[in-house]
């Protein structure tokens, strides 16, 4: 995240313009998004006539609650994967359908560096645009999340973090990417968090950074051996596991 930027999933409360600036989150704000922002990431046109197989993945903001009137109420989850941080989960509570009967839950903390128990961080110094270094700065954890994807039994599967837009988009754009589909697709999915916070709203011109480094390392699938750490074979899994025959 670059210095004095009001991001981190969207529920900022304030940035002061120091050498090291200090984001407040505003959690109780936060805490009224749970269970928005949430897709099926299923029914994109992918590469080779081919789409995304519907109710098989799907992106959310926090599950702290989830009002009883939301699908996600009534998804069989077999996998709920978290990417917020241990400090996240603290203060919002731990996810609902983690404690539901037959789902797996796996937490992949990203961010435990940005937060304290007061709910902020001073940030480092970071370079190259923020949603890049939402990628390159945690590659290991993305490495974990992907060989995941890969498991054969995995699905159906729901990821989220706080707001579902920063981390989650980032995540769904390298997703649909390994998939085949269109780049105006993943950037039109990336955008409808827009729909939900509005006041802090995504560009398109995040993702470029991403699709830039995707295309240094000759497409999707060097990016995912080179920078990611996934092997050919996971790689073939996870298109398999999640694309209409």
């Amino acid at each position: 995240m670059p210095n004095n930027r009001k991001t981190t999933d969207a529920a900022i409360e304030g940035s002061e313009k120091t050498e090291k600036p200090r984001v407040v989150i505003d959690f109780d704000l936060l805490r009224t998004y749970a269970g928005q922002n949430f897709r099926d990431l299923g029914g994109h046109p992918a590469a080779n006539r081919r789409h995304v197989r519907a109710g098989r993945i799907f992106r959310s903001s926090h599950l702290a609650q989830v009002p009883p009137e939301s699908p996600i109420s009534r998804l069989k989850l077999r996998t709920l994967v978290t990417l917020q941080s241990r400090a996240e989960v603290k203060h919002l509570g731990a996810p609902e359908p983690a404690s539901r009967l037959g789902v797996r839950w796996e937490h992949i903390p990203m961010g435990d560096e940005w937060f304290n128990d007061q709910g902020y961080t001073e940030i480092a110094a970071q370079t190259g645009p923020d949603h890049l270094a939402l990628v390159t700065g945690f590659r290991r954890d993305w490495r974990r999340f992907f060989k995941l994807l890969a498991e054969r039994d995995v699905y159906p599967l729901l990821f989220h973090c706080s707001a579902g837009r920063d981390r989650t988009g980032v995540g769904a754009a390298m997703l649909l990417s390994m998939l085949g589909v269109a780049r105006n697709r993943i950037v039109a999915d990336f955008l409808e968090s827009n729909l939900v916070f509005t006041k802090v709203p995504l560009t398109a011109a995040q993702l470029d950074p991403l699709f830039d480094l995707i295309d240094e390392n000759g497409g999707i699938e060097g990016f995912m051996r080179e920078v990611i750490g996934l092997a050919p074979g996971e790689i073939a899994i996870i298109q398999e596991n999640l694309l209409e025959d």
